[in-house]
């Protein structure tokens, strides 16, 4: 079976609600000392920073490889026991453009939003960071760059965005987290059920699709069976439509499937 890829196109994952606006000058956003965490877009950076270098040190979970049409979707959530958390998303549509979207957290409060986008473009690859940083939930300040490939965008400054009259687009953050969220633990819209299973010469395969009909779909690859795998390949009828409790890990860009007998799993993946 063919390797899902985990690209990334943050912006057909979750619906962005981008009609309406707030000003950047909007009274929660005036002041750093006024903010949720009292943060300036430095101390944002900083903090960023510190997340980055120390996740192998948090809580990792992780969804399934969710595949929608042409669109793939991919959902990692870091949580650490002090103040930070990082949520991230891998989608793509195709060969089009994919991106990977991040949610940096301090406390409870969302503080920058970083999209990392690879579009084609007639042929030719384009390659874009946009940063928004955020404090009680209002944007106060957008920077951005683009390049032609991805060793030149990291050599290039960030350069802000004016934002238009003075104002900032306003999204539905709140949308993506629980996005997210259904994403990790597989439910509402990615709740997923048995459809069935497959051999191939190296493994099995188990097929899943979504509970709701015409969403997503995903798989996980068996390398070595155990009962319950051997339930699934006897009587495949009888798990039918059923919702199965799984484990996984990501390996090699693909969901393979954790023998009921390992250890260390949680409810959706495996903990890190």
């Amino acid at each position: 079976m063919k390797t899902i890829r985990l690209l990334s196109l943050g912006f057909l994952l979750f619906t962005i609600c981008s009609c309406n606006y707030f000003k950047s000058k909007h009274p929660q956003a005036a002041s750093p000392d006024e903010g949720a965490t009292g943060m300036t877009d430095k101390t944002i950076l900083n903090f960023i920073a510190t997340t980055d270098r120390t996740l192998s040190n948090y809580k990792k979970q992780f969804s399934l490889i969710f595949l929608s049409g042409d669109l793939s979707v991919y959902v990692e959530k870091y949580s650490a026991y002090g103040d930070g958390m990082l949520y991230r998303t891998y989608t793509a549509n195709g060969n089009t453009s994919s991106t990977i979207k991040s949610y940096y957290f301090k406390n409870d409060s969302l503080i920058l939003v970083k999209e990392q986008n690879k579009i084609m473009n007639d042929g030719v690859e384009i390659y874009k960071n946009v940063r928004t940083y955020l404090r009680n939930n209002v944007a106060f300040k957008m920077d951005s760059r683009t390049a032609s490939s991805a060793a030149a965008l990291a050599t290039l400054p960030y350069l802000l965005i004016q934002p238009s009259e003075n104002k900032y687009p306003v999204e539905d953050y709140t949308g993506d987290i629980k996005g997210m969220n259904d994403a990790i633990a597989g439910t509402d819209k990615f709740e997923m059920v048995f459809d069935n299973i497959t051999t191939y010469p190296d493994a099995h395969y188990i097929s899943l699709k979504s509970k709701s009909p015409g969403n997503y779909k995903a798989s996980l690859r068996v390398n070595s069976k155990d009962a319950f795998i051997d339930s699934l390949l006897n009587f495949p009828a009888v798990f039918k439509d059923e919702k199965l409790k799984l484990r996984w890990k990501i390996r090699d860009k693909e969901a393979v499937y954790v023998p009921v007998d390992s250890a260390s799993t949680s409810a959706s993946g495996l903990n890190k």
